[in-house]
């Protein structure tokens, strides 16, 4: 996404072009970071059980990185601040009046909060609250400096103290520029991205450039969203989320990124099936306003397979392929220019937090990439690249059915649970079988097979046995409407792939649906995730009439990419 030439350049944004002079300060750029977490994932409640989202591993990471830069720099003033947000659901990380205290402990129950995306406007304010107290901070903090450095002159001329003070400092750029960078998860992703719209309305200017306020410096400073960063975003406030398709998107916060966030990617689940988890698309129209420095990939497995925050051997099955995209997402803020540590300088720096939290296994990486060849490069459509992936999980799922089938054809026991998939396994692992919501995978095709056999008959016979059972029987239509598999569904079910795939989708990929909310979701795992474009506000839809200029500069830059790329 990034070449070597403008990674270099955007590492280095924070030095001046200038010659170096006595009244330059060349550390005067500050950069921000905001970690907005999942649905139902915090820091402080995750972290002992190690089951970390993505955004909280990357918030430990810009700390580790942070304090790393005070050390070797030996500098008194802090200029990289990596700001956390609990994620909705879970207790909020910021501080709260006792009223307040009382409304967010509803809001952030795991079945309100979690279930509905409630309390996401209090970490929208405390966002944008640790900015102001960090530049405010690091401001102080280089007034001081600027005194301590003035503080003879001061003595010298006791007569002029007040004066010359003044005068010199305003001589420094205290802050010359600001680097926003801003990354979430599921409901959280959704929360950075109205995030970052709302700091760009804020903070615009008339030629749409964008200049933050500090309080205690004269001028405002230029600001610049440096990087977006989103894990499959579910966006969901105030009612829950559907995945039915229809034309109704939420308007209620404005998703749409701006052209004037300047890196941008999203990674999306190419397996989350769940009811209530469709994905918002940074795609407007089908295509991305900004393709030179805006990805959007889709990875296989179920939201927090892609995003994190699973336990450790759920569901007996690894939650370390979360961690192929959380470097992937590292890699490429990095190269925009994020202060953060790369994979290799994290190992290097901080072995105990890369062991911990990043460090990838061979054989997941080794099974990842078998999966991704299957599934073939990008379409550059999000909803074929999902059905890709969904095609080499069904094929493995029914794979391993054969092989079980096979398996207890040898006078195996049942009770052996080789060759299950992880949706039995989840099913043997609960002790009893919830009474609502989908059956798992192998089951439903079986019985669809056979509704589907029975409920077929020659109209004209209305004697036929299998007529009379579709009336006093009913519920099979409607449990083939309910699942309802389509052709290439069934295909792929049918049809043997690789032990790779078998592997990765037995040892890496988690079963979302069951025990999702009690298991009450009616729709099965043949029904295929939604795809949204988000919708513009009414607010949003105005500063769209300005952007022209912007977004002739971004086409004519794209054309100018594509020639080199084709050269």
């Amino acid at each position: 996404m990034v070449s070597q030439l403008q990674k270099i350049k955007n590492s280095n944004q924070d030095v001046s072009n200038l010659h170096p002079q006595s009244k330059q300060d060349c550390a005067d750029v500050v950069n921000i970071s905001v970690f907005f977490d999942g649905t139902g994932n915090n820091l402080e409640a995750d972290q002992d059980k190690g089951k970390l989202a993505n955004p909280a591993k990357l918030w430990r990471n810009a700390q580790s990185y942070s304090l790393f830069e005070i050390e070797r720099t030996k500098s008194p003033v802090k200029l990289n601040h990596p700001i956390y947000v609990s994620g909705v659901g879970t207790p909020f990380n910021g501080e709260l009046s006792k009223v307040d205290n009382i409304i967010a402990k509803v809001q952030d129950h795991d079945l309100s909060g979690g279930f509905t995306g409630i309390g996401g406007r209090r970490r929208l304010e405390y966002g944008e609250s640790q900015i102001s107290k960090s530049l405010e901070n690091t401001l102080k903090q280089k007034i001081a400096q600027a005194e301590a450095a003035l503080k003879p002159q001061v003595e010298a001329r006791k007569n002029e103290a007040i004066v010359k003070m003044e005068a010199k400092l305003n001589e420094h750029r205290l802050i010359k520029k600001v680097n926003l960078s801003i990354f979430g998860f599921s409901r959280g992703a959704a929360l950075a991205r109205v995030f970052s719209n709302e700091m760009i309305w804020k903070t615009e200017t008339e030629d749409l450039s964008l200049k933050y306020q500090i309080s205690g410096q004269a001028d405002p400073v230029p600001m610049e969203i440096q990087f977006l960063g989103i894990f499959d975003t579910v966006a969901s406030f105030g009612l829950p989320a559907t995945n039915m398709p229809n034309k109704f998107s939420f308007k209620g916060r404005d998703m749409v990124v701006d052209l004037r966030v300047k890196n941008c990617v999203h990674q999306v689940a190419g397996n989350e099936l769940r009811f209530a988890f469709p994905v918002d698309s940074i795609y407007i129209n089908g295509k991305l306003a900004n393709p030179r420095t805006w990805k959007e990939i889709v990875y296989p497995g179920m939201h927090s397979d892609v995003g994190g925050g699973y336990e450790p051997n759920s569901q007996t099955i690894s939650n370390n392929f979360a961690r192929i995209p959380l470097k992937d997402m590292l890699e490429s803020a990095e190269n925009s220019g994020v202060k953060i540590f790369n994979y290799e300088s994290l190992k290097k720096e901080d072995p105990i937090l890369f062991e911990d939290e990043f460090q990838i296994e061979d054989k997941t990486q080794q099974l990842f990439e078998a999966v991704q060849k299957a599934a073939g490069a990008s379409t550059g459509d999000v909803k074929k690249d999902i059905k890709n992936y969904m095609k080499i999980q069904y094929g493995a799922y029914g794979t391993l059915h054969r092989q079980r089938q096979q398996y207890l054809a040898a006078d195996k026991s049942k009770e052996d649970p080789a060759y299950l998939s992880v949706s039995q396994i989840a099913r043997e692992e609960a002790g009893f079988s919830l009474p609502t919501g989908p059956a798992d995978m192998a089951t439903e095709v079986e019985r669809v097979k056979k509704a589907k056999n029975f409920t077929t008959f020659d109209q004209s016979n209305l004697t036929g046995i299998k007529h009379v059972f579709r009336i006093i029987y009913p519920l099979a239509k409607a449990y083939e409407f309910l699942v309802d598999i389509d052709d290439w569904e069934l295909q792929s079910w049918e049809k043997n792939v690789s032990q790779e795939a078998v592997d990765f989708y037995s040892s890496y990929v988690h079963d979302s649906k069951y025990g999702f909310i009690y298991n009450a979701e009616p729709f099965s795992y043949f029904r295929q995730r939604t795809v949204y474009e988000s919708k513009r506000s009414w607010k949003g839809k105005r500063v769209d009439k300005k952007l022209g200029p912007i977004h002739e500069q971004i086409a004519y830059e794209n054309n100018e990419f594509e020639k080199t790329q084709n050269n």
